[in-house]
């Protein structure tokens, strides 16, 4: 009975100690991998906002340019105001003569303190010729502002400048991004190339000063940071280029801790629970309930690589059902929150057609396909709409926006969701697998046919290569349907197969 109880004393001692290295070997595993996930993840989202932050800015450039190269517009306050509410991201636009004088403002509302601004930088950038896009600075008002200018030139000299005002506390920028939700309550930052917040969903932060601004070093990344209370949270940042601005997507690790601390728990609480049977039923009773454990440290070492996989309850003890279904609710949830962020960061925000950083992730896979000879044929049709600066110009953004929509919305139809993809302005490309040469002309055609009919007057040139049959390299495909295109812009409406 002595050498029993000494048996039973090694199994207790031992099943305790086995019970909490996994319960330590778990909750690391646990941390390590959904942390390094989320953080890629966000990385991933601040890089595909920053682009449509730029493309925004860009949007309202080409709308001032406009306003500058017309003397009707600036001279109109009528035409003015009708302008600016075709430019919702815009609150205000200012006219100012060559010495600084306010000559016109939209809504003619606002109106500063003073009558003349030549000493405000974004003026003086301006009478130099250049598009300048203001840091965060407060205006004669109050008003925490950004703002950009463009030079009026006339005779080959500067003769004015025009200025679009941003709100930062207002809803126009707000606008652009309260959409945007990461998890259960992470949100979008944006701080000036000083660091000041420009937005962010809470609009008393806006103006201040980042405390995370000094940690972010180089184009992109991603950190564990405290915020302004003290609390530890997930966030990838990515410079916008020419501006020296940051994007940061923050996603609270409180998000992810309660979910882990469900897990953790229950997982210990299963463990001591398998300890007693252990000891109850004997070494083979040890072995048969450590193999559970054991796959479910597995699993969650699968995330650091973004597998997700449930686990049957059903392959075991009734013991372990609810640490597994525990398990893969943690999954369900991580899961559904990865494909937001993922599908968020290779969505075009405008047509809902995949960007160009999903096309440039596409032809990595077509690569490795080749070099293991796994792909059997591949047909790329690139397309530029024709006639689409002009509509823009004679009708406004909104009509050309409207276009791009369409012209997505007949690329899917014809081709399925997964094959379209959006270069940027109004560049698009078509990817399609196993498919012949009068299939591929068949559907360039149809593309072709369905926008010269939809596409309020535009129409659409596109150029066609194939794989084998052109080339074996993937880069030389895209040159080649570049070439052709080319050639259909020539005549546009047209379009062209590559001939070597």
């Amino acid at each position: 009975m002595k050498f029993l109880y000494k048996v039973i004393l090694v199994l207790v001692i031992l099943v305790a100690l086995s019970c909490f290295v996994q319960f330590v070997v778990f909750n690391k595993f646990f941390i390590s991998n959904t942390n390094s996930l989320l953080l890629s993840t966000n990385e991933k989202a601040s890089e595909n906002i920053s682009m449509q932050l730029m493309e925004n800015f860009n949007k309202v450039q080409i709308f001032l340019k406009t306003v500058a190269s017309d003397e009707k517009i600036r001279k109109n306050q009528e035409l003015l105001n009708k302008f600016n509410e075709i430019i919702p991201e815009v609150d205000v636009v200012t006219i100012f003569n060559s010495r600084g004088d306010i000559l016109c403002i939209s809504g003619n509302a606002h109106i500063p303190n003073v009558s003349n601004l030549a000493y405000r930088d974004y003026f003086q950038q301006a009478t130099r010729g250049k598009i300048y896009i203001s840091d965060v600075f407060t205006s004669t008002s109050g008003i925490k502002i950004v703002v950009i200018s463009v030079p009026i030139v006339k005779n080959n000299s500067i003769d004015g400048v025009v200025a679009g005002i941003v709100r930062l506390q207002g809803t126009s920028l707000a606008s652009m991004f309260s959409n945007k939700k990461f998890g259960r309550s992470g949100y979008i930052s944006i701080l000036d190339s000083h660091g000041y917040v420009v937005y962010h969903p809470d609009k008393g932060q806006i103006g201040k000063k980042s405390i995370v601004f000094g940690k972010l070093h180089g184009k992109s990344g991603s950190k564990i940071m405290k915020d302004y209370s003290g609390k530890d949270q997930f966030v990838g940042f990515s410079k916008v280029s020419n501006l020296n601005w940051y994007v940061i997507v923050i996603t609270p690790t409180a998000d992810i801790m309660t979910s882990r601390n469900i897990v953790v728990y229950e997982t210990f609480i299963g463990s001591v629970i398998v300890g007693i049977l252990i000891i109850l039923l004997g070494i083979y009773t040890i072995k048969r309930y450590s193999k559970p454990l054991d796959k479910l440290i597995f699993s969650f070492n699968a995330l650091k690589v973004g597998k997700y996989k449930k686990i049957d309850p059903y392959n075991y003890g009734k013991e372990f059902q609810e640490m597994v279904r525990v398990y893969n609710h943690t999954i369900e949830r991580l899961e559904e929150e990865y494909n937001d962020l993922e599908e968020a960061a290779d969505i075009d925000s405008l047509t809902g057609a995949y960007n160009r950083r999903a096309f440039n992730n596409l032809l990595s896979i077509l690569k490795q396909e080749i070099s293991n000879c796994s792909l059997e044929s591949l047909g790329v049709l690139l397309l530029d709409i024709d006639h689409f600066k002009e509509l823009n110009d004679t009708s406004g953004h909104l009509a050309g926006d409207d276009v791009l929509k369409k012209l997505t919305q007949i690329m899917k139809s014809t081709t399925g969701d997964r094959s379209v993809f959006r270069f940027g302005g109004d560049e698009f490309a078509v990817v399609i697998r196993n498919v012949s040469d009068e299939r591929l002309l068949s559907i360039a055609e149809a593309i072709r046919l369905k926008g010269e009919e939809t596409l309020n007057g535009c129409t659409v040139s596109i150029g066609a290569a194939k794989f084998p049959k052109d080339t074996y390299s993937i880069d030389k495909l895209i040159d080649f349907a570049d070439k052709a295109l080319y050639t259909s812009k020539k005549s546009r409406n047209k379009v062209t197969i590559f001939m070597k």
